[in-house]
């Protein structure tokens, strides 16, 4: 995994908080072992519901393990950004030039977990995403080509 990674506070935040929901999912697998390993088997390669827990527990443990990657690799802060750019955490609305429709974008850091979701009106794209590459740097009134073209009506950082 790259170093570095510009990430939101609230979603490191997030990440924190998906940490510890998936440390107590594990340890709440413990009685469920204690059953499994206790039920009869003919063999114990035939164990089934053993190795549906043990796929659940791993299935967890790695989404756990990369959460944790992804803290660990990521600056303790989104360095300073110029106002009045498009950067990361800002809110862009555009219109499209051709149909007049208005789209607004939220710029979120190198990971999110709301990515390509809707939230205050705002679908949020990674900054590595092609929209966000695009609208980075870009100021009101800059006209991108994405599709069609684009013109950036407004900023909030």
């Amino acid at each position: 995994m790259e170093k570095d990674l510009l990430i939101l506070e609230n979603d490191k935040n997030y990440a924190r908080q998906r940490i510890a929901e998936l440390d107590a999912q594990i340890i709440a697998l413990g009685p469920e072992f204690y059953d499994v390993f206790n039920q009869t088997s003919e063999t114990w390669h035939d164990n089934a519901p053993f190795e549906v827990l043990r796929d659940r527990q791993a299935l967890m443990a790695a989404e756990r393990d990369n959460l944790k990657s992804i803290l660990r690799n990521c600056l303790p802060s989104i360095p300073k950004q110029k106002r009045g750019v498009v950067g990361i955490g800002t809110k862009v609305t555009a219109r499209n030039k051709t149909n007049d429709k208005v789209m607004t974008y939220f710029i979120a850091g190198d990971w999110t977990a709301n990515a390509g979701q809707v939230v205050d009106e705002a679908i949020i794209v990674s900054r590595r995403s092609p929209i966000a590459l695009k609208l980075i740097g870009k100021k009101c009134n800059d006209e991108i080509l994405h599709n069609d073209l684009l013109v950036i009506e407004s900023l909030d950082q």
